[in-house]
């Protein structure tokens, strides 16, 4: 099959929803109805060797997927980042004629891909050094406390932890005089180029169920062994991926503070709140919403998904079932 030519070439087709809501199985299930190839949007699976902590896919023979095992564990990704890569893939996926589809549940780099970045604000190093000298002082909550000050949006989008956010935030509407949030792209801008959003939606008391079980799996697959090497790596983990869920707990368990089951609990609860700042932030996100019953199969939901995609033009129409 020859390449769609970039001017005629279908929306990109992107799969989303809070964490264990099941995309990575039905985003599989979707490429192979599709013939398609998977780009990850996600900003903690792009490191190596941290599988379970970021609940990584299992990547399939028959499923390529892209942007997973990117960097080692020190290094920094970016929005800016993955939108070129993503491009990138995008691109390189069309030319082996095949279906890109972007699967992931960071929603700032899926509104970075659909709308961009905004413009370009240079780094002040003089007030980084005044922030993080403060962060050392004072702890994060008080940068989180000007942050929401001064861009109350953009404070409601950051973990209160995410020093590293909280500083390009303060540093931006600093630099600019305008807040962060106004210069990003909005959900109401124009696509930057054509794609289609599906979401996954389950109900509260399965997406708990599922988010317990996956705690239960991660522990059971080696959790701690993981994130014990992790630990003692000669180079600390990067600032993103200080932030997963569940590193700080697991490290606190390492130490002796609390016992394996408490750990377990802090980890479910963690990613329970995840999931609620998720869905407050896919709200905004214009896409076709579909609900996935408790015991639905991942094919079952990928056909669902595909039949929406093909109404859209960004998938060949399911086959009929026999």
């Amino acid at each position: 099959m020859s390449p769609v030519p970039p001017s005629v070439a279908p929306p990109v087709p992107c799969l989303v929803g809070p964490t264990a809501s099941g995309k990575s199985e039905v985003g599989v299930a979707l490429a192979r109805a599709v013939g398609g190839e998977v780009i990850a949007c996600d900003a903690m699976t792009v490191y190596r060797g941290i599988s379970i902590l970021t609940a990584k896919p299992t990547v399939p023979p028959d499923v390529p997927h892209h942007l997973l095992d990117v960097l080692d564990p020190w290094e920094t990704y970016s929005a800016g980042r993955f939108l070129d890569d993503a491009d990138r893939c995008v691109a390189e996926v069309r030319g082996r004629g095949r279906v890109p589809l972007l699967v992931g549940g960071t929603v700032l780099y899926l509104q970075t891909f659909l709308k961009g970045l905004g413009p370009r604000v240079g780094r002040d190093e003089a007030l980084r050094a005044e922030l993080e000298a403060r962060v050392a002082r004072d702890g994060p909550s008080a940068l989180a406390a000007r942050l929401r000050a001064l861009d109350p949006v953009r404070a409601d989008a950051i973990h209160p932890h995410d020093v590293r956010r909280l500083v390009r935030a303060i540093e931006i509407v600093t630099v600019t005089g305008r807040p962060a949030s106004s210069l990003r792209g909005e959900w109401t801008s124009p696509d930057r180029a054509p794609a289609i959003v599906v979401g996954l939606r389950r109900g509260d008391d399965d997406l708990r169920r599922r988010i317990e079980a996956r705690a239960d799996a991660m522990f059971r697959t080696g959790l701690r062994e993981e994130v014990a090497a992790l630990l003692a790596a000669p180079r600390p983990p990067s600032r993103e991926l200080a932030q997963a869920l569940g590193l700080a707990d697991v490290a606190a368990h390492l130490r002796g503070e609390f016992p394996e089951a408490a750990c377990r609990e802090r980890l479910v609860r963690a990613t329970w709140r995840f999931t609620r700042r998720q869905a407050t932030f896919l709200r905004q996100v214009p896409a076709v919403w579909v609900e996935v019953p408790p015991d639905e199969p991942p094919d079952a939901t990928a056909g669902r998904v595909q039949g929406v995609l093909a109404e859209r033009g960004a998938a060949p129409a399911p086959r009929p079932q026999p």
